[in-house]
């Protein structure tokens, strides 16, 4: 058995570095010595080399055929303290946040520019550092700045100060970076506004081990079972996006276990296939909750008495509030769009609240002209609904049917068929850059802003679920978060003051 490293990132000697902890061993203390300026630190009582790239890559090369590499420190952002072996590795995290480890890449996602600009500016920037995917917003004073706006972040949530890094952590969600945004620039100081991203070496020691599960073979009875869950998906009628994602997650899972019939697998292996191949490799709750149901619905089938599929609890998921376009910027991204095609498939998917996959699923017979409605079939989750299409959208229609004799869906490819939803992103995307708009958003942004607007203009929430083809009405009260709807009614207690 292979013994254990792990990384964490530490600060040591007025600098960022890549602690190396790992329980006595003689050959690791031989090899952790080949690294390039590596030392010990009686402090941490660990070894430690630099905090770059290139350290960390030499740290990968030197340990990968001798140990087993914990990188979720790195990657996940644990807590970094002084830690004197493998056993003792911290996992304290607050009731809403779990403490980050910086990472060595941030690339900018922009700078918002302030109203002052005045070379006398009184306060130093403020960095704003974001991870999405765990909901995390690191906020720095890089210089002189005033504790009332301490006071600021606490209306924000419960901020944890972390006095190694001299750093404030609060829950991101979009809302909290754009008010907090303009609380600063308001007050002449800079906010400088970056995104964490993974570092390649971490990227490449994930696609590795992968790689390395996903070469195993499967066994007779993990085929039987994958067939058994594929049988029930397709009776049950899941979509086949879900299909397909469901069981290849299934097929990592067995071959994970390849040397274990699926009947003998146990809560506690699934435990531990969550630690080792997931929370240690940082991977994304959503990938994680994706696992879960598909290792639940095999579970809940085969009647195993060593498994309770409900033991087996899912992560914890931050909801950020939809990130949604003003109706001025809608009609720029239009104008920018020359392409008749292009064109009209971003209005119809404003216009009618549509997916991307609902959109290029559109068929020629779905057009009904003569009720104005078009029909969405099988949109998520299988499921059929009927849209109203605004009358100068079935002007747009008729004229591109006239130009383009499209055979069988509103728009095909080049060579026919169905048009991709990768080139309806790319469409978007170009179209965005031309006009502008500086906000990291995809071409869902549309259905979110349409949902939005129809809020503000007054239209009851039962609608707008209706329209969305949503299941639940908690999924569509979202939008009633970033609507201005019930905002614009609220009277400040300022107006009834005698204030000159």
């Amino acid at each position: 058995m292979k013994k254990k490293i792990i990384l964490r990132r530490i600060f040591h000697r007025d600098a960022w570095r890549y602690a190396i902890i790992f329980d006595h061993d003689k050959n690791l203390t031989l090899l952790v010595r080949s690294i390039n300026n590596v030392a010990w630190s009686q402090t941490n009582k660990c070894w430690y080399a630099g905090g770059d790239e290139k350290s960390l890559k030499q740290i990968m090369t030197v340990f990968r055929e001798w140990a087993e590499i914990d990188i979720s420190a790195i990657v996940s952002g644990d807590k970094e303290k002084p830690v004197s072996g493998p056993e003792s590795r911290n996992t304290e995290t607050t009731e809403d946040i779990v403490m980050p480890a910086p990472i060595p890449e941030l690339k900018s996602a922009g700078i918002k520019k302030t109203i002052s600009q005045s070379n006398n500016q009184r306060y130093s920037p403020v960095l704003f550092t974001i991870s999405e995917p765990d909901g995390r917003l690191v906020i720095k004073f890089t210089g002189k700045y005033d504790k009332e706006w301490i006071k600021e972040l606490n209306d924000f949530g419960r901020p944890y100060y972390d006095a190694n890094r001299n750093e404030w952590l609060l829950k991101w969600t979009q809302l909290t970076v754009d008010s907090l945004s303009d609380y600063f620039s308001m007050r002449g100081v800079d906010v400088i506004v970056k995104k964490r991203e993974v570092s390649g070496v971490l990227k490449e020691l994930r696609d590795e081990q992968s790689t390395e599960v996903r070469n195993r073979i499967l066994g007779e009875g993990a085929i039987e079972s994958i067939d058994m869950v594929r049988r029930y998906l397709e009776e049950k009628r899941y979509s086949k996006r879900t299909n397909e994602s469901y069981l290849a997650h299934l097929v990592l899972f067995f071959k994970y276990f390849h040397d274990k019939d699926p009947l003998d697998i146990k809560e506690e292996d699934v435990s531990g296939f969550i630690d080792d191949h997931i929370i240690r490799l940082g991977y994304s709750a959503s990938y994680q909750n994706i696992i879960i149901s598909a290792i639940k619905i095999y579970f809940s089938l085969c009647g195993s008495r060593r498994f309770n599929p409900d033991s087996v609890e899912r992560p914890r998921r931050s909801r950020a509030l939809p990130k949604v376009f003003s109706k001025e910027e809608v009609m720029k991204i239009f104008d920018a769009t020359k392409n008749t095609k292009h064109k009209l498939m971003l209005w119809l998917i404003y216009s009618c609240g549509l997916r991307r996959s609902e959109v290029t699923n559109i068929k020629l017979t779905d057009l009904d002209t003569e009720r104005g409605i078009l029909h969405i079939r099988e949109g998520k989750g299988n499921a059929d609904r009927i849209v109203p299409v605004p009358q100068k959208v079935w002007e747009k229609i008729s004229i591109y049917i006239k130009g383009y004799n499209p055979i069988t869906y509103l728009f095909e490819g080049q060579k026919g068929g169905r048009y991709s939803v990768e080139s309806v992103y790319s469409v978007f995307k170009q179209s965005l850059r031309r006009t502008g708009i500086r906000k990291d958003v995809g071409v869902h942004c549309l259905r979110h802003s349409y949902a939005t607007h129809l809020h503000e203009s007054g239209l009851d929430i039962r609608y707008i679920q209706e329209l969305l083809g949503h299941k639940s009405s908690r999924t569509t009260e979202i939008y009633t978060h970033v609507s201005r709807r019930n905002l614009l009614a609220i009277r400040s207690p300022i107006e009834d003051m005698d204030i000159g």
